[in-house]
């Protein structure tokens, strides 16, 4: 019986919480823990399978909403510069403007987003994809694209639904993507609003089959708490 206190830890700034060992019960029950428990953290909980064995880290992460583009929302702002020493926030995470894709020219879209990364500096730049509100695999395909090519080092897939053969083939396309610009290395796949293990499970296998193990074990995949 694991010790209740494991489910009272909250981890700290990339500090590892262990799984090893434990079974699906289990580690289902505290991704449940953490994801219920995030709101009273002030941080981002993920979980990744490192040589298939799972275990979770958290890190600050600074939301942007799609207003940072229009400029119509004063607080979708990235965060002022700060040292690369500073550990207070690890990550930022942007909404993908979908309606301004759709209405704008893509060169404009492709300079907003290098400029984008060119003010994140030292930040992990995570650029999150509605997948379910994307078009078709031609317009997931054109957006990925532009997103990689402008420097985005995490793609954060939001999943509201549970998998199925179209999220699949949308997953595939993305990893394919990945390969075939020779960028597996240095930009990675986040999936969010996944709570099942056999889903990430699935996701995880879909991965090793395309990109191999290396990738996965090097927590280029991870799924958001």
């Amino acid at each position: 019986m694991m010790n209740s206190n494991v489910y009272q830890k909250k981890a700290s700034d990339f500090q590892l919480l262990s799984l090893q060992g434990r079974d699906k019960e289990c580690l289902t029950s505290l991704f449940s823990e953490h994801k219920a428990s995030q709101q009273l953290q002030d941080a981002t909980c993920y979980l990744v399978f490192n040589q298939q064995k799972p275990f979770f880290y958290s890190l600050k992460k600074h939301l942007v909403s799609t207003g940072y583009f229009s400029g119509s929302d004063s607080e979708a702002m990235l965060p002022h510069a700060a040292a690369a020493s500073d550990s207070a926030i690890a990550e930022v995470e942007v909404d993908f403007p979908l309606a301004l894709y759709r209405s704008a020219l893509r060169h404009d879209i492709f300079n907003m987003l290098v400029s984008l990364k060119e003010q994140c500096g030292h930040y992990t730049l995570n650029l999150r994809l509605p997948l379910d509100e994307i078009a078709s695999e031609y317009e997931l395909n054109d957006i990925a694209k532009l997103c990689i090519v402008a420097g985005a080092d995490n793609l954060t897939l939001s999943l509201t639904r549970s998998l199925d053969g179209q999220q699949e083939a949308r997953i595939n396309l993305l990893a394919n993507l990945l390969k075939r610009f020779f960028v597996s290395d240095s930009c990675g796949l986040i999936f969010s609003g996944l709570t099942t293990l056999p889903v990430m499970q699935r996701i995880s296998s879909l991965a090793i089959e395309i990109l191999g193990e290396d990738w996965v074990d090097n927590a280029s995949l991870k799924f958001e708490c």
